[in-house]
């Protein structure tokens, strides 16, 4: 009897041990990557056509979104005043009158983006893909500039903007070379571009900002020399 007892008290540990050892794998089996809540948005991980993120309004301010996929986000009205948004991914995002005052877009990727009437004074456009984005009524005063990429975008409007402290018109960068900020550009719409006032140092020609461009619609370049 104390052999069958001790052999039913070890059967017990076996189970009890092989149970544990199950609770334990399934405390470190890999799980499927989870959206994230931020307040009132749920940033979706893995967004599709289908179905991406929807914050409309939301308030994300000085958020941490460096590197996330918001492709196809609706973040129309959204406040991302001081967010962090370098290296994200905005591919046809909504961005429509959405406050992105001193929000870092650096090397983001707004292709495509919906940014009509967005205010984005002192934003870091530092590198960010702006191609085919449609910025009418948007405010870039005070936004750097530098080395973005305006192919094709809509109703860009430049007054104020900067290249790393620069004055639009008076910098250089592989998009905007020789201060000529829409040099070889396609930008439609109306390009407001009034008041610059390139530097010409001795020897050069006057500069030439629409140069190999073809910009349609309504240019304001007044006040250039």
């Amino acid at each position: 009897m104390s052999a069958l007892n001790n052999a039913v008290r070890g059967l017990g540990v076996a189970v009890l041990s092989t149970g544990i050892a199950m609770v334990g794998l399934a405390a470190v089996a890999p799980t499927a990557s989870a959206d994230t809540v931020l307040g009132t948005c749920t940033v979706v991980s893995s967004p599709s056509p289908e179905h991406a993120t929807d914050c409309i309004g939301a308030n994300l301010a000085g958020a941490n979104l460096t590197g996330v996929n918001l492709s196809g986000a609706n973040l129309s009205g959204a406040n991302l005043l001081g967010a962090n948004l370098s290296g994200a991914k905005l591919t046809g995002a909504n961005l429509s009158s959405a406050n992105l005052g001193n929000t870092l877009l650096a090397n983001a990727d707004l292709g495509g983006a919906n940014l009509t009437n967005a205010y984005l004074v002192s934003a870091n456009l530092v590198d960010a893909n702006l191609a085919g984005a449609n910025m009418a009524g948007a405010n870039l005063s005070g936004a750097n500039v530098f080395k973005a990429k305006l192919k094709d975008a809509l109703s860009v409007n430049l007054a104020g903007a900067n290249e790393n402290g620069t004055p639009v018109g008076g910098g250089g960068s592989s998009s905007m070379p020789n201060g000529q900020p829409l040099f070889g550009s396609s930008v439609t719409g109306s390009t407001n571009i009034s008041g610059m006032d390139p530097v010409i140092e001795e020897g050069q020609e006057a500069l030439q900002p629409l140069i190999g461009s073809a910009v349609t619609g309504s240019t304001n370049i007044s006040g250039m020399n």
